[in-house]
């Protein structure tokens, strides 16, 4: 199961994972272009666009889905939570898997997005990370002054910096992930096992969005 420590510090960071996507240009916006100013527009746009607009919680998952498809490195984060088993699968087998993956992360945050209760994403400082990365460090910081330190783990792509791992309180979600499934893939017989454990999962999931 998902790390605890991950789930309950998890609802406030979903306005940061709010942001509505814009269209691809062919070059990528300022933005982009700096890790903390990536950070920053995810926030702004996922605050004013998703989590305070007036719409239904419907298009509140599908204006999330644009977001993790435009702002996250998807494949590679798929790639590495998968591991060493992403080498032994076929590519249908890792398409299919990288699909389910998106489905649930997009339908585990749109759920929390309920959860949202006024809270402000503050930038501290960010710091190379590799040699084409940065970690973005950060504070989510509620009404009441309660805060939870969350890190943004970015790499740099050909349009600008992508986001492949957020960090809270120390619980990396690309790795909690990673562990989960590995374990499920070594316990159920491979990826069949794995597979059958994710669509059941994005049909509870979607459920509750829709309920």
């Amino acid at each position: 199961m998902i790390d605890r420590r991950f789930v309950a510090v998890s609802a406030p960071i979903a306005l940061a994972m709010g942001a509505l996507a814009r269209p691809t240009a062919a070059r990528a916006a300022d933005w982009a272009q700096t890790p903390d100013g990536l950070v920053r527009r995810f926030a702004e746009v996922g605050i004013t666009e998703v989590l305070e607009a007036p719409v239904p919680q419907k298009e509140k998952t599908v204006r999330f889905r644009k977001l993790f498809v435009e702002f996250f490195d998807i494949p590679a984060i798929g790639r590495f939570v998968l591991g060493r088993f992403a080498r032994a699968v076929q590519p249908a087998d890792l398409e299919r898997f990288q699909k389910l993956f998106e489905d649930v992360i997009v339908y585990t945050w749109t759920r929390r997005f309920g959860e949202y209760k006024g809270e402000s994403l503050n930038v501290k400082d960010s710091a190379p990370d590799g040699d084409a990365g940065a970690l973005v460090n950060s504070d989510i910081v509620g009404k009441g002054g309660q805060a939870f330190a969350v890190s943004w783990r970015l790499r740099k792509r050909e349009t600008g910096f992508r986001i492949v791992d957020v960090i809270v309180e120390g619980v990396s979600m690309a790795i909690t992930y990673r562990n989960e499934y590995a374990s499920i893939i070594q316990k159920s017989g491979g990826m069949a096992g794995l597979f059958s454990l994710m669509e059941g999962q994005v049909v509870d999931l979607a459920k509750q969005v829709d309920a």
